[in-house]
């Protein structure tokens, strides 16, 4: 009760909840809003905010027993088979998978899971403190193995049958939602924290291999992407029929530049991006397939360009900064267009 109140600003309350006889968690979360806000002296939306976070917290103490309850079982009875036979089901419905277990060994790996799920679940005893434990292992996942957000889904579903199939009759519609949202903060928290890491690691990849090209072809990376342009999608060329393709070189190449810089300021660069496709569409009738073939001559061009140096990694960096580019430019053109018909 304390902390519940606290959490609202309303620790002064405690004594007049206890006089009303209102002395748990399960006693608030049942209190009807309009009887607390005349039993209190307090405003609706304090009196809301109180019995919503205590139902909230009560529907956590369920889940939580469920899980514990049910992990309990699972380790008395499967241990670590269960984890084996996650993965022999994982590999069997996702075979795209494999290549990130192509070097492990699958009983010491089965037994690592086997302990983060345990730790999980124990940590549902203090969650503040399972939090960053679960960020540190998604930035480890993406960072070491390249593991995307997809991936959570599928260890997710499968995560989920092997409960099901380990526990058996005690599989219930509750327990699977207490473990369907347990997994789902598991998932998200190192979903989230593995794209940071994958943020990073390509934006340093990014701005490392544009410092190349920047010391290296200059503008005249620019000028080269103009040409396999024109070559490959000559239906562009009435687009700048009218324009200096020195001068267009040039100010390509600042763009990118700009974008690269960026970088290290997103949320500075949507803006600058939202305006550029809302300009293009309505100085030149820029469309989203134009895009495509803009981004197609780029990643030519860069890879072109730098040679040895452009790995798979590179690649693999400058398609997401150029996928973030293409659709915020053309989401904005998009509008553009629809209000010129």
């Amino acid at each position: 009760m304390e902390a519940l109140l606290a959490s609202c600003d309303a620790a002064d309350l405690l004594a007049t909840f206890a006089d009303l006889g209102v002395k748990s968690l399960e006693d608030v979360a049942v209190c009807e809003v309009d009887d607390l806000v005349s039993d209190l002296g307090i405003d609706k939306v304090k009196a809301k905010l109180i019995v919503d976070k205590a139902k909230d917290a009560q529907l956590f103490e369920k889940r939580k027993a469920a899980v514990q309850g049910t992990w309990k079982a699972v380790e008395d009875s499967l241990s670590v088979e269960a984890t084996k036979l996650f993965y022999k089901r994982l590999f069997e419905q996702y075979p795209g998978v494999i290549p990130l277990f192509e070097k492990a060994d699958m009983d010491a790996q089965a037994e690592k899971l086997y302990k983060t799920v345990g730790l999980a679940v124990k940590y549902l005893e203090d969650v503040e403190g399972l939090i960053p434990v679960l960020e540190e292992l998604g930035a480890r996942h993406a960072s070491e193995w390249k593991c995307e957000r997809e991936h959570y889904d599928a260890v997710g579903e499968c995560l989920i049958w092997t409960l099901k199939t380990g526990l058996g009759d005690a599989w219930t519609e509750e327990v699977a939602e207490a473990w369907t949202w347990v997994y789902g903060v598991i998932a998200t928290t190192m979903a989230d924290a593995g794209d940071k890491a994958h943020f990073e690691r390509r934006k340093e990849i990014v701005q490392g291999t544009w410092k190349a090209v920047e010391d290296s072809l200059s503008v005249e990376a620019t000028k080269l992407f103009y040409k396999r342009l024109f070559e490959e999608y000559p239906s562009v060329i009435p687009l700048f029929e009218n324009a200096d393709m020195d001068a267009q070189a040039e100010k390509l190449f600042k763009t990118v530049g700009l974008a690269v810089k960026y970088l290290d300021d997103v949320e500075g660069l949507i803006p600058v991006l939202e305006d550029l496709g809302a300009r293009h569409a309505r100085e030149w009738n820029c469309e989203r397939e134009h895009y495509a073939a803009v981004g197609e001559c780029l990643i030519w061009t860069l890879k072109t360009g730098l040679g040895d140096a452009w790995t798979d990694d590179v690649a693999d960096a400058w398609t997401w900064v150029y996928g973030v580019i293409e659709k915020t430019m053309a989401d904005a053109g998009d509008k553009v267009l629809a209000e010129k018909e």
